[in-house]
């Protein structure tokens, strides 16, 4: 994979902030700016000052990467505290490129991802109802309206469901469509029934048969811890090995599969605090392991190899990226999204949040059409600043020409 490598030549720029940065809790906010290489077609020096004076002092930490096409870092910034001094377990931790956060919906990238790279490349499978992939004793009472949306549809945000339900998905496929409009729809549940199609993806439906007997509540939870287990072991086996790169849906629980101690983790898992300027903090905890939908926590420098990685053929064949990113009709992209503002077009944005009794936190990444890429994450929740807006305007200042 190409990325991420030793550059000669480096140009190193480091500052260390000043004490009145958050005044109200007389901490310093250490940061650190590396730009790293500069292109003939962008200025990376611009791209990063501009993000530094828009975001700066709005969260506890942050960290932002900048990534041309090839996959080489050219540039990042990271400001503030994964653990805040005065905390009874630490004098403190600079929020870096290696702290982990919870990137919340930016995970079902990556879902997005395991189901193209686990499909035939005749993309056949993903026009089948996506009905025939979910447990058995579901389909007999589900709806005849969701056995005519396919794979395809759901990865589009096609399927007709709501962004979340209270009842089991279950009852829901059997209560039939949720919402009316044609086009796309943004939906956690969407994205969740992913544990189970990846699970028959590849083939595996023995726990159904093992449980089949039992009752129904006995057969949803063991279904379900196991196509949770096998879409981890997707996601370690196609994604996270090949690219070197740690993820997990609960850093706590380390429910992943065994082996794989080398993936976590790779840095300090940063508390989530409630503001810029919050002394307390906590840890955000994903107790479902639903990481189809958004549950997945990674650092900024992962992040990063991971949206490089998408314009590498050997991890993500063209034909399969223009399904996911392309300037055609929004509602056709595989994932949920597309926005304007850069190049003067369109380039490709999504966000993620995690949120837990006022503490959470925040991920951005974004893909412009030249390929290049800028990722953002954080610890806290933004201070009245649109994350979308400072990336996109700061790359198109970092353009020449």
């Amino acid at each position: 994979m190409k990325g991420f490598t030793s550059l000669k030549n480096s140009i190193f720029i480091t500052t260390v902030a000043a004490a009145s940065v958050f005044a109200s809790s007389a901490l310093a906010a250490p940061h650190k700016t590396e730009v790293e290489l500069r292109t003939a077609n962008l200025d990376t020096r611009k791209f990063l000052d501009h993000v530094e004076y828009h975001l700066n002092g709005r969260f506890r930490g942050y960290a932002v990467v900048f990534t041309g096409a090839s996959g080489k870092r050219l540039g990042f910034r990271r400001q503030g505290w994964a653990l805040v001094p005065g905390d009874s377990s630490t004098n403190g931790v600079p929020f870096t490129l290696d702290t982990e956060t919870a990137i919340g919906s930016v995970t079902k990238l990556f879902t997005t991802a395991l189901v193209l790279k686990s499909t035939h490349p005749s993309g056949a499978s993903l026009d089948k109802p996506f009905t025939e992939y979910v447990p058995y004793r579901w389909q007999v009472n589900t709806h005849p309206f969701f056995k005519t949306v396919s794979v395809r549809e759901l990865l589009q945000h096609r399927g007709g469901f709501r962004k979340t339900g209270n009842q089991h998905i279950s009852q829901r496929l059997a209560g039939g469509r949720e919402q009316t409009e044609s086009d796309r729809f943004y939906s956690n549940t969407s994205m969740g029934i992913f544990h189970f199609i990846y699970a028959r993806y590849t083939g595996n439906s023995t726990v159904e048969y093992a449980y089949k007997d039992h009752p129904i509540h006995v057969y949803n939870e063991k279904v379900q811890q196991h196509t949770a287990h096998a879409y981890n072991v997707g996601l370690h086996e196609r994604i996270c090995v090949p690219l070197q790169i740690s993820v997990t849906a609960n850093p706590y629980a380390k429910k992943f599969p065994n082996g794989r101690s080398q993936y976590f983790p790779m840095g300090p898992v940063a508390k989530s605090y409630s503001s810029p300027h919050d002394l307390e903090g906590r840890y955000l905890e994903d107790r479902t392991l639903g990481a189809a939908a958004g549950g997945l926590y990674m650092s900024a420098k992962d992040l990063a190899k991971f949206m490089s990685a998408l314009n590498d053929p050997s991890f993500m064949p063209p034909s399969r990226l223009e399904l996911m990113c392309n300037n055609g009709n929004s509602n056709h992209l595989l994932g949920f999204w597309a926005s304007g503002g850069a190049e003067g077009g369109r380039c490709f944005v999504h966000n993620g949040a995690r949120t837990e009794s006022g503490h959470g936190s925040r991920a951005q990444v974004v893909r412009f059409q030249s390929g290049a890429h800028a990722i953002f994450v954080s610890n806290s929740p933004e201070g009245n600043i649109d994350i979308r807006k400072v990336l996109i305007d700061a790359y198109n200042k970092a353009r020449k020409g």
